[in-house]
């Protein structure tokens, strides 16, 4: 989950950057992705009953992604030229975990239209607030 919500942080600060309207539309593209992906996480969990395991998890990866937002800041405040190259190593990081581990995972259950058309339905709700927030 680290690997995963540090990069979201640089990508959250490098889209604020260079506009404050597409930030938003990151940040609430993260936030709407997050929402299943910390379900899917706790609930298996809080049913062994290793909610101290959960906390601590929950609170570590809570902390990664605005870590990575200061780190990013950093980075891009002492080298503004750096905000296009935090955009593609998060686009690289993004794109890595989701054909190493996501679509492996999506195979295993043989049922590749749903696959699909979470594919599909997430591209079109990040069109719709794109719409609404006008980038």
């Amino acid at each position: 989950m680290i690997l995963h919500d540090f990069p979201e942080g640089f990508a959250l600060a490098s889209s604020y950057i260079h506009s404050s309207n597409l930030g938003i539309l990151v940040a609430l593209s993260i936030a709407l992705h997050n929402l299943p992906e910390e379900w899917a996480m706790s609930v298996p969990l809080v049913v062994l009953g290793k909610k101290k395991v959960l906390y601590r998890m929950a609170f570590v990866s809570a902390l990664a992604e605005p870590v990575g937002a200061i780190i990013g800041l950093l980075i891009v405040s002492i080298f503004f030229k750096f905000n296009s190259f935090l955009m593609a190593f998060t686009a690289g990081a993004m794109i890595f975990i989701s054909l190493h581990e996501l679509v492996p995972q999506a195979k295993s259950y043989k049922k590749p239209a749903l696959f699909f058309l979470g594919l599909i339905l997430s591209a079109l709700v990040l069109w719709a607030m794109n719409l609404l927030i006008r980038v």
